[in-house]
């Protein structure tokens, strides 16, 4: 999801944008001083934060309208969030808004079929696995047609992987299935599985309208500057692709309660803008990430608060291990690993948000996964180990020089968003390499070229950014880990290719035995670290800057964004 990271099966010239990219936005609001400089609060520490932190408030207390405004990085390419140039965290924050989505998250990482739109879903078979979607009757789409068993099958159609001409961001999942039917009536479908997927409820989030899924022309290019065909508590009132805007309206359709909020207006909004934004009254709501001079500034504002829970969120730094390139070789790329300190960049970037947080020890699941565990001793930071390889393959260093082999010079291209958590982890990063002769032409480069120009394109040796865990991170990762073939590289971005890691993927995605599955997922990192496929750095603060007023809604944990709830107290 970018902040995404999304699984897919895709041709490389066509990797959906799987940078993090912090959600931004712009708003109209009254003017809110600032107080006198005081010393920040911080959040709670890592190990004492709330999975949540929304100021929870019944319908009644909330009063009726207004406008809900928030920040986002950049407007997406592409409005379809199955489509690999939408498939990015915004779009994904669009959704719950205006479109249907089987499951709904909790807080706590637990799902329940979505009441809006599914009255069950469940599985009713186990060999063959089936699992059957009953629809809610009420539920309609905004061209007044009612949700349907073909919406169901065609999304999975087109993000099956059988058809070539659908650019898709994920077939994780909807490849396993072998067939899509009509139920007892048009409100029910059944999904039959050709192979067992344990995360079978990872499918139809979000689910789209079949007039989008059912042709590859119109999935490809008919949501381009807009979506058309919607579904939810929220109508598309305009978009804006001057001003780079997106506002959602209150639907009239809505069939469920209707929420208190007049609009949700997102902006592109640069992060330096946003403290003032929210000062002047312009925000009302804007994620801290790990920008330590948002965190201060916006903790000394009245009529502000600092709002902090878990978040799915993780820095990493991810090695080119092309064919070709200088990191191909797993020796290097080790040595380069060990020779990088994550502790040290989780001090400097998110510590002073978020005091005693620890780096991430996991390729696979986020800290609060009920899976975690830290695996980071199979490849430990250890500069002096790292200095040894380096020795042995080669790469000799004479005083304080860069290494140097047959007279080329150790030097890793070190690409980086221009984001206060991009420029700061790549300076911390050089200077730990440097530290064991290793140079680095560190690039600082716009958001809005990062993915494009760079990730995509494999132009780094080193490139650091943000990934975003699903809710099912074993089957939403798979593709993090996908051999290159081709131009088909899905999201493994450094084209590192380990194909014992996807022997072990295809068994933990098939396993439906908990216990057995979690085995698995040891099993991949432990690998993922020995393979030095990439280096998890540190986790997301989960902290939010929101307006005092602002109820049902801040830091999310790892339930839904709920747009649905958020108003403002009377």
């Amino acid at each position: 999801m970018l902040n995404i990271a999304f699984l897919s099966t895709v041709r490389r010239a066509r990797v959906p944008a799987a940078a993090a990219l912090a959600v931004a936005t712009l708003l109209v609001g009254c003017s809110q001083p600032a107080a006198a400089p005081t010393a920040p609060t911080s959040p709670p520490a890592a190990a004492d934060r709330p999975l949540t932190d929304r100021n929870p408030q019944p319908r009644d207390a909330l009063r009726e309208g207004g406008d809900l405004r928030i920040p986002i990085d950049a407007l997406p390419g592409n409005f379809n969030p199955l489509q690999i140039d939408g498939a990015r965290s915004v779009t994904y924050q669009f959704a719950d808004a205006i479109l249907p989505t089987a499951f709904k998250d909790q807080a706590d990482g637990g799902s329940t079929p979505h009441p809006a739109y599914f009255t069950a879903i469940e599985v009713i078979s186990d060999s063959p696995q089936v699992v059957r979607y009953r629809i809610n009757a009420k539920a309609t789409w905004s061209n007044g047609r009612a949700l349907d068993w073909r919406d169901l099958r065609d999304q999975w159609r087109a993000l099956s992987g059988s058809d070539a001409r659908y650019q898709v961001s994920n077939t994780v999942g909807y490849a396993n299935v072998a067939k899509v039917e009509r139920g007892a009536n048009d409100q029910e479908a059944l999904l039959t599985y050709r192979s067992t997927f344990a995360d079978w409820k990872a499918l139809f989030r979000p689910l789209a309208p079949h007039e989008l899924t059912a042709d590859p022309a119109q999935f490809n290019t008919a949501w381009k500057d807009g979506p058309t065909i919607t579904s939810g508590p929220f109508d598309v009132e305009r978009v804006d692709l001057t001003a780079k805007t997106f506002t959602v309206k209150r639907s009239t359709r809505w069939w469920q309660d209707q929420p208190k909020l007049d609009r949700v207006v997102f902006r592109t909004l640069d992060s330096a803008a946003r403290a003032d934004e929210l000062a002047n009254g312009g925000l009302d709501w804007t994620p801290i990430n790990a920008d330590v001079d948002l965190f201060k500034r916006t903790s000394a504002m009245t009529g502000v608060q600092i709002r902090s829970g878990s978040e799915r969120l993780a820095g990493q730094l991810t090695f080119n291990g092309a064919e070709g390139a200088l990191l191909n070789n797993l020796t290097l790329r080790q040595a380069i690993s060990q020779a990088i300190n994550p502790q040290q960049i989780t001090d400097v970037v998110v510590g002073p948000i978020t005091p005693g947080v620890r780096a991430v020890g996991h390729h696979v699941v986020p800290p609060s996964h009920a899976d975690y565990r830290d695996n980071s001793a199979e490849l430990p930071y250890d500069p002096a180990a790292a200095a040894k390889a380096l020795d042995e393959q080669g790469w000799i260093r004479t005083g304080s020089d860069l290494r140097r082999k047959g007279g080329a010079e150790l030097t890793l291209r070190l690409v980086a968003q221009q984001t206060p958590a991009g420029e700061t982890t790549a300076s911390l990063v050089a200077e730990q390499l440097k530290q064991v002769g290793v140079g680095t032409k560190v690039q600082i480069v716009p958001i809005d070229r990062f993915a494009s120009d760079y990730l995509r394109a494999g132009q780094f040796d080193l490139i650091t950014f943000e990934w975003t865990k699903s809710p099912y991170p074993v089957s939403h990762d798979r593709s993090v880990f996908q051999t290159p073939k081709a131009d088909v590289i899905g999201n493994n971005f450094g084209r590192v290719a380990v194909p014992q890691i996807e022997q072990l993927y295809d068994r933990a995605v098939a396993e439906l035995d908990p216990a057995k599955a979690s085995t698995l997922v040891q099993q991949i990192d432990r690998e993922a670290w020995r393979s030095a496929h990439h280096l998890p750095l540190y986790p997301g603060t989960g902290a939010y800057a929101v307006r005092t007023g602002l109820a049902n809604f801040g830091a999310r944990g790892l339930g839904a964004w709920n747009f649905v709830e958020a108003g403002f107290v009377k």
